[in-house]
């Protein structure tokens, strides 16, 4: 059976949201940021990864997507073009505002999928504020925390970071030609930070935990066995939470 395609609420018409909201379909809102991801990955693969599971997920829990953010709190790689940084209040602020217009607008329950660490504690704030406002059911997703579990069954080697195996692998599983393994060099491109010694910009883009671990793969076969698990888990534990929302006597309380 052929896998369903997203729906994207720019691309609907008022009576097709209409339908969404009778239903209270979930709506899913990825965000990212602009930022450098080595020579081998593109500059907006924070995004992209946020889109393409919000994507997946919309499709399995009978959703759409939101349209993305792409502008988020780039801090190590700020100096390194492009990069998008705002103050982060304007940050919080701004997208706290567009989460609860959401609400406003009748969408009861929103999942903020995140593809930039830097965005993290401000995402965390601001949705502790609006569920504390509306009764209000939302999520933030930081896939890439989920996803390190994954990856010493898979790739037998231990979790990366910035722009390593997680990263590559979803990138590669998911839009294969934005990725070049020909311009990845460890000597070059791999960097442990240090926070006895900062650096700004860093000398490397590939940040990673450990020396020598959790370096980008570019084997397909794995990248899909590792974005399968993730998926996996993801829709598990977001449809017991949604048929636990369900459960609730009296509804959702501020």
């Amino acid at each position: 059976m052929t896998r369903p395609l997203a729906r994207f609420i720019k691309c609907m018409n008022t009576v097709e949201v209409e339908s969404l909201l009778a239903r209270e379909a979930p709506l899913f809102l990825p965000v990212g940021t602009l930022e450098a991801h080595g020579r081998h990955l593109p500059v907006g693969t924070d995004t992209i990864c946020a889109e393409k599971i919000a994507e997946e997920l919309s499709i399995d829990l009978q959703g759409a997507v939101a349209p993305s953010f792409e502008y988020g709190l780039t801090n190590m790689l700020a100096q390194t073009s492009p990069a998008s940084f705002f103050p982060e209040e304007m940050f919080e602020k701004f997208f706290e505002q567009i989460v609860e217009n959401f609400y406003i607008q009748g969408f009861k329950t929103i999942i903020i999928i995140n593809g930039h660490g830097g965005n993290k504690d401000a995402l965390k704030r601001l949705v502790r504020r609006v569920s504390r406002r509306q009764p209000i059911a939302i999520s933030v997703i930081n896939w890439w925390m989920i996803s390190e579990k994954f990856v010493k069954p898979v790739f037998n080697t231990s979790p990366g970071g910035h722009a390593a195996i997680e990263e590559t692998s979803l990138m590669l599983h998911f839009c294969p030609t934005l990725v070049d393994p020909d311009n990845y060099n460890p000597s070059v491109d791999d960097q442990i930070p240090d926070e006895g010694l900062l650096l700004f910009p860093p000398p490397g883009e590939v940040l990673l935990h450990q020396p020598g671990q959790g370096q980008p793969m570019f084997d397909c076969g794995k990248a899909s066995d590792f974005v399968r698990l993730l998926m996996e888990d993801l829709i598990s534990r977001l449809q017991h939470w949604l048929n636990a929302i369900n459960r609730l006597q009296g509804g959702l309380r501020p």
